[in-house]
């Protein structure tokens, strides 16, 4: 607990923000000053920026594209779904009908491309599509990445071959091999679909280590890297099945807010060598599946809303969220604690029925912030308040203060923000809970995502402000979003 903040009740927890009015009484402490600058860190906050992950098992669920998915893919604009994940080695494909074989948990079929495609097409959504390769069979993945094409036209971002590689037995210590069937399948799926984009490497470890510092030295020695992305996945925390013991605490506090922060410069870095961009394709808070009463509460909203910006002001292009569409708290390890989105019942699950859980308020949030470029600042108060600023294309400043303290044990934090520029004219929205433990009762501008996927726009509050100083208050496990113009 930070020394100023003293106990009350979570009840009690309220928002205010005023204009700055002079010095404050000699008996009172000044305020931290968060100095927001006029210059731009060079990355930005992109509509594409917080996308989703699904397992490919989940495009043989009979719900998956017939429900109201595309109801909530809209309501967070418009990104990237990525099919991947574990399953992507589990899954068949088939064009002509072919029995499974043993390894198979799921098989895939052009009918499922088909049901993909209007899902992304609705929702105006991209497509990363997953190909198998621990089973290799670079002719398969060519034919449904062919598949794919055909289906999905303009809608299909990417193929990604494989999933975690480094974890492969066949690859872990052999990167030689990895990088020459690699480049097997890059050559088939160019020959069946021409200028199909690829990415790569997706690496489970990190983005500095030796599998994927092998892999991106073999695409720097060729004439032009095969891949447009190169992808990393990145859970800060371990699950007590993983023989890890996350907390809330521990999600909220600063060691993991380091990691992310080193992970989104590393996956940078490296992207930055062979000159594509840098993405997250795979990622949450808790790794194996998450931790319930951890990464299914409200306090994951609010890391949620602190690793997206984060990671995007450190220049990674999409943080996707791994998640489900199966019944909410079902068994492990198809049904991950940490996911967006599932359905409350088996019913809901057959017909694609979803209900947004405490994240999806997080992702909710950050794309009401709006696309624009992060503005440099210091905060000296970043332990307990993470601040964030965002140029907006017309002009206007849009200043994100993601307040993670617990309200059980601390009150308001009052801050005041010092710009390089002034403004005349300001509103507020915040996202609220009455606890960081919530599962319910979660609001993001006074509003509640609806059980057809749609959200309302936040209601606001006008902010008065003339100059370029402002005294803002922040209730302790809160988000303020403030506009300025």
């Amino acid at each position: 607990m930070h020394p100023r903040r003293r106990r009350f009740s979570a009840s009690a927890a309220l928002l205010g923000l005023a204009a700055f009015t002079g010095s404050s009484p000699a008996h009172a402490a000044a305020p931290p000053v968060i100095a927001i600058a006029s210059s731009t860190t060079g990355t930005s906050l992109s509509a594409a920026s917080p996308g989703l992950s699904f397992e490919a098992s989940d495009l043989a669920l009979p719900g998956f594209a017939n429900g109201n998915l595309a109801a909530y893919l809209k309501t967070l604009g418009s990104s990237v779904i990525r099919i991947g994940g574990n399953t992507v080695d589990e899954t068949f494909w088939t064009s002509t009908g072919a029995p499974p074989p043993s390894w198979s948990i799921a098989t895939i079929t052009p009918a499922d491309l088909t049901a993909l495609a209007n899902l992304a097409k609705a929702g105006g959504w991209k497509v990363i599509l997953g190909v198998n390769l621990k089973q290799y069979n670079s002719a398969s993945a060519a034919d449904e990445a062919k598949y794919a094409s055909a289906a999905l036209g303009s809608s299909l971002q990417a193929i990604e071959i494989g999933n975690e590689p480094n974890l492969y037995s066949q690859y872990s210590n052999n990167t030689a091999k990895y990088f020459t069937d690699f480049q097997a399948y890059v050559a088939a799926i160019e020959k069946a679909v021409p200028g199909l984009p690829i990415e790569g490497d997706d690496d489970a470890g990190a983005a500095n280590g030796s599998f994927q510092n092998a892999f991106v030295a073999n695409e720097s020695a060729l004439a032009k890297p095969d891949i447009v992305e190169l992808t990393n996945h990145n859970y800060p925390l371990t699950s007590t099945t993983c023989g890890g013991n996350p907390t809330i605490a521990e999600l909220l506090g600063t060691s993991t807010r380091d990691e992310e922060n080193s992970a989104a410069q590393e996956v940078t870095a490296a992207a930055n060598k062979l000159g594509v961009a840098a993405v997250l394709d795979e990622g949450n808070s808790v790794v194996c599946e998450g931790q319930q009463g951890v990464s299914d509460v409200y306090a994951a909203a609010l890391w949620e809303i602190d690793d997206q910006l984060v990671t995007a002001r450190e220049g990674v292009q999409g943080d996707y969220m791994h998640g489900t569409v199966l019944q909410c708290d079902t068994a492990k390890p198809l049904f991950m604690y940490y996911t967006p989105l599932c359905a409350p019942n088996a019913t809901d699950a057959t017909n694609g029925t979803l209900a947004a859980q405490p994240e999806y308020y997080g992702l909710a949030a950050v794309h009401a912030i709006g696309t624009g470029q992060f503005l440099n600042l210091s905060n000296p108060d970043w332990a307990n308040v993470r601040a964030y600023a965002v140029r907006h294309s017309n002009g206007t400043v849009t200043v994100v203060l993601d307040d993670v303290q617990d309200p059980a044990t601390n009150n308001t934090s009052t801050l005041q923000l010092s710009f390089g520029q002034s403004f005349s004219t300001g509103s507020v929205f915040n996202l609220t809970a009455a606890a960081l433990t919530a599962t319910s009762g979660i609001t993001l501008g006074g509003q509640s995502v609806q059980s057809n996927g749609t959200l309302a726009a936040p209601k606001t509050t006008p902010v008065t402000v003339n100059g370029s100083t402002l005294t803002v208050t922040v209730a302790a496990g809160s988000t303020a979003i403030l506009t300025l113009g």
